[in-house]
This record gives structure tokens, sequence and C-alpha cells, in this order.
């Protein structure tokens, strides 16, 4: 089950409220989604979105940060469109320097990788707004079900240093996250139940939470039910493998004509056990009214004097 959606809507129900934790969430959604072009001393910065709620969600925040004014355009036919937040010239200078995303080497203006502001976050709320901003902008979360069968969280990058920076800082964490790389650059993946409970517990995606937990109830309820049949199974074929030794045996003596031969106990026995074939060694003993040692007795005796005969016939 894709739980993408249900994510990212958690994560916007839980966006930052106050200055201080909106600005590691935006520095995040600026690192993963943000485009800088840069045309002589004028400086363009493009958020593109596919989401129009993602988009939506992000615009306030920034315009909060910025002096001049945001735009939000819509490009793309219906169905296919792409969300995009504008920020030009001084606007978006100012802001990607408040943002810790550049500085100015005499007069050349230098685009940073972000890497030193994350390792800075030491303050647990403020990274776990650095991580809501993360997953908003590029998370994907999967749980299982009839065609996938387990539960993964993935973070794409496309800067190598930030990307061990991040899985780094999520190892201090206790949470180790597997490097897989592609042909546009990074994806960190859990796919450890528990991690991922953590990860969403950090960004307070409760409703993922609850599912998750569900989820997990679930098929342990489902692996104690397997469990608990295998067993039953493996019980009820090894008593079917006895009755089995028994019942050929009392065929073999039917067909030599020796059953009329035995005394009176063990012919009542033979009888019973013919036509009680998936009865198990107790419900027998209590239809005939006697103790499962002594049915068994009685039949280990009918066994070894087809044991005789065959031996014999031999």
């Amino acid at each position: 089950m894709d739980f993408t959606d249900r994510l990212k809507k958690d994560i916007i129900e839980k966006i930052p409220k106050d200055g201080e934790h909106k600005l590691p969430f935006l520095v995040a959604v600026t690192k993963i989604c943000g485009v800088i072009e840069l045309y002589k001393k004028s400086v363009t910065l493009t958020y593109e979105f596919k989401s129009k709620d993602d988009a939506l969600a992000v615009l306030p925040i920034v315009r909060e940060f910025c002096k001049e004014d945001v735009f939000f355009v819509q490009k793309g036919a219906r169905g296919e469109s792409v969300y995009r937040i504008e920020v030009k010239d001084n606007s978006a200078d100012e802001l990607l320097k408040t943002l810790h995303l550049s500085h100015y080497e005499e007069d050349n203006f230098v685009v940073d990788n972000g890497v030193k502001y994350l390792l800075s976050l030491n303050d647990d709320k403020l990274f776990y707004s650095y991580l809501k901003g993360l997953l908003l902008v590029t998370g994907k979360l999967r749980f299982p079900d009839e065609e996938y069968s387990n539960y993964s969280l993935q973070i794409s990058f496309s800067d190598e240093e930030y990307c061990k920076a991040f899985s780094d800082k999520m190892a201090g964490y206790n949470i180790e996250l597997k490097q897989t790389d592609t042909k546009t650059g990074q994806i960190l993946q859990s796919r450890n139940s528990s991690d991922i409970a953590d990860i969403l517990a950090m960004c307070n995606a409760n409703n993922c939470v609850l599912e998750l937990n569900n989820i997990l109830a679930q098929r342990e309820n489902e692996n104690e039910f397997n469990r608990m049949s295998n067993f039953y199974m493996a019980n009820y074929n090894k008593m079917l493998a006895g009755v089995k030794k028994y019942t050929d045996a009392i065929k073999f003596l039917e067909e030599k004509g020796l059953i009329e031969s035995l005394d009176a106990k063990l012919k009542k026995i033979a009888i019973a056990r013919l036509e009680n074939k998936e009865d198990s060694m107790k419900e027998l003993a209590d239809k005939l009214s006697m103790s499962k040692t002594s049915l068994s007795r009685a039949l280990n005796k009918i066994l070894e004097i087809a044991e005789g005969e065959y031996d014999g016939r031999e």
C-alpha cells in the first residue's frame, strides 16, 4: 500500500508554527526542490511541486521569509500540472542567505550544499522540523499488501555528500538507512518497521504511525495463526501416519482371514480403528470407553500379530 500521500497529509497538518522551526523546515524543502538560476547579478529561486497541496503548504512559509513578492505559478495541461513558487532578484538572494544555502566570496555568489547547516542541528525539535521538510518533498512510504511484501521508507537525494551527512545524522538516532545509488542521485531507505515508526513519530505523522501499528498487529496475529495452524497440521499428519500404520496391519489380517481369530477385545478394537480412521487415539479411546494407554497396548498387540504373520508369509 502506498502511504506517501497519507504521509504528506500528516506532515502538512503538523507544519511548524513558529519561525524558529519553520526555518529548518524550509531549508530542507529548498535544498531538495529549490532550483537556483543565475543571470549576471540576478538570482532566481524556483520551487517546483507536482502536488498543489504541497506547493500551497510551502508558499506561506516562503512568503514569511521574503521581503518582496513571491509568485505562485501553475504550468502544464490539466492533470499534468506543475506548481511553482518563484522568488527573484534581491528577495531570492536574501532568502538563500537566510536559509544558509548561499554566501558571497568577494563579489562571487556561491551556492552552499547545506551540509554544514544540517550537521549544526543539534536540537532534536529543530532537526525534526528539518526532517518534515525532507519527507514532504521527497519521502515515499509503503506498507505491505498483496503486491508488496515489505515496509519501506525512501528519501531521495541528488548530492552524495549531503546524502551521507543526513545518513550520519540519522545514525545518531540509532536509525540505519541503506544507501542505493541511482542514475540521478542516491536513495536512503529503511525496511525496518521499528525504524520507520520512529521516523514517522519524529515528524508527528500520527495517522501513519497508527496505521503502521495496526498492520503490524494484524500481521502478528496472522503469523500466530499460521504458527498454530502449522503446529496442528504437523500433529494431525503425525496422527494420520500412526493411524495408517495400524489400519494397514488390520487390513492385512483381514485379507488373511485372521480378524475372526483375534480375541473379542482385540477384534472390537481392530474394527473400531478401521471405522474411525480420522479419530485421534484419545477420541477412539473415549468411544471404546477405555484409556488411551490401554488402547495403544491393544493396537500394538494387533500390530505384532500382523508383523508375525507377514514375516511368516515371507
